[in-house]
């Protein structure tokens, strides 16, 4: 039986839900006025800026408080039947992208026929208006009229141009179809169930058939056009950029930084912008490097035109990096790679480094749902919330599923990349907390 004090504390903690999500939404107001000069609306184009760390942390609040707020009150069965059929949103996300829906009624505000897409995209009228008014109502696309429809500003980022797009056709083609579908085969799998080499994650399950013991980047070998959507959709992922938690501004002149595993140059882009007087280094595959220049060529010209930037190939799981830099950089690559392997490339770096030079990894953060970060980690969340944020701070453990399953990897805490650090000669220096990414740095030890 509830006594009358646990109903009160039940109420207060309701109320302090509430509260928590007015605070968080006059926060989000303010960051977004700062930033764009405006509060934003759906109708709107989307955004071109990176989100302000002053967004991010009020939109954890307002994410973990609105989701634990309406769990608590909604019906339990209609949380498990929404989570249950979540795959059902995603699905029609890949459909709306690859027939690029959001191409054709894009600048047409008074919306387009379904008549008219279905003549130029070939689907089937029924079908196709059943997924867009479903994506309409989770505000993907507006029905303006009956069987008329725009772009909202989440639709317009669904457009073939836009990183986005690509990273719909990434996770749905590859890690849904052929990685999270076959999670429970794999976890019972006695081949795969307890292996934890890369060779044999739940990735590897799926393509068995075509390539046995293989990962997913020799997989994308053997399909080049995969491993090119594969980064321009690495592109999308703008959150918590260095130069907005990382002193670059204020590194001295013809400082040497060098982005391991750079992709397309996403990260090295705005820290050149941020500070044009560093002397910039991106290292990847070949074949990645090949796509990087003429999208830096395109977005930052300067940087070639004023012989700022060399494009280095490097296997970094045999090589190490150009010598001697003063600022290595790592990018969501660590996390790629389960520990043996983590530990490999960071010794190739170690081995490149100088006394003075600091090597940056920059990862989503775990933090533990049971107690709060110290206040030299992470910032703790507001009660009733989890210690962690809940929903949202939940970023992170879903990238950790992601890498489970992709390549036996994981997301880490602060203490796990130092311990894989200590194991390859490095030395933990400072947490920079990024919200809900974070960058760890390190040097030679006792250097």
């Amino acid at each position: 039986m509830t006594n009358n004090q646990d109903l009160e504390s039940r109420r207060a903690s309701v109320r302090a839900l509430v509260k928590l999500i007015a605070g968080a939404a006059e926060d989000a107001i303010a960051a977004w006025e700062r930033d764009l000069g405006r509060v934003p609306s759906l109708d709107d184009t989307p955004e071109r800026i990176p989100p302000s760390a002053a967004l991010q942390r009020a939109t954890r609040v307002l994410d973990g408080a609105t989701y634990q707020l309406a769990h608590t009150l909604r019906p339990t069965f209609f949380t498990v039947m929404d989570h249950s059929m979540a795959n059902i949103e995603s699905a029609s996300l890949r459909v709306a992208t690859e027939a690029k829906i959001a191409d054709i009624v894009d600048g047409k505000p008074d919306g387009v026929h379904l008549d008219a897409i279905v003549a130029q995209t070939g689907l089937d009228k029924d079908k196709l208006g059943r997924v867009l008014r479903m994506l309409s109502t989770k505000h993907f696309f507006r029905e303006v009229s009956n069987d008329t429809f725009t772009n909202t500003r989440l639709s317009y980022a669904l457009r073939a141009a836009d990183p986005s797009s690509a990273f719909v056709g990434f996770m749905q083609a590859e890690l849904n179809q052929k990685g999270f579908s076959n999670l429970w085969e794999a976890l019972t799998d006695p081949a795969y169930a307890h292996a934890t080499d890369e060779r044999h994650s739940v990735f590897s399950w799926g393509i068995k058939d075509e390539m046995p013991d293989a990962h997913l980047f020799e997989w994308y070998a053997k399909h080049p056009e995969r491993r090119e959507r594969f980064n321009r959709a690495m592109t999308a992922l703008r959150l918590g950029l260095p130069n907005e938690f990382y002193p670059v501004a204020s590194l001295p002149p013809n400082t040497t930084w060098c982005d391991i595993g750079g992709g397309m140059g996403g990260v090295l882009i705005p820290v050149a912008q941020t500070n044009p007087k560093l002397r910039l280094t991106l290292q990847d595959q070949p074949e990645v490097l090949a796509q990087a220049g003429p999208h830096i060529q395109k977005e930052c010209p300067a940087l070639f035109a004023e012989d700022r930037i060399a494009l280095q190939p490097i296997d970094f799981i045999k090589e190490s990096p150009v010598k001697a830099q003063d600022i290595y950089y790592m990018r969501f690559i660590i996390h790629d790679w389960p520990d043996p392997v983590a530990v490999t490339i960071l010794k190739n770096i170690r081995k490149a480094m100088s006394p003075s030079s600091r090597l940056l990894i920059h990862d989503y953060v775990l933090n533990p749902p049971t107690k709060s970060p110290t206040p030299s980690d992470t910032t703790p969340a507001p009660a009733p919330l989890l210690p962690n944020y809940g929903a949202g701070g939940a970023r992170p453990y879903v990238a950790d599923l992601n890498m489970l399953v992709v390549l036996s990897a994981k997301e880490r805490s602060i203490e796990d990349v130092t311990k894989l650090a200590n194991e390859a000669g490095l030395q933990f220096v400072r947490f920079w907390d990024c919200v809900e990414t974070g960058i760890v740095e390190l040097k030679v030890a006792g250097a």
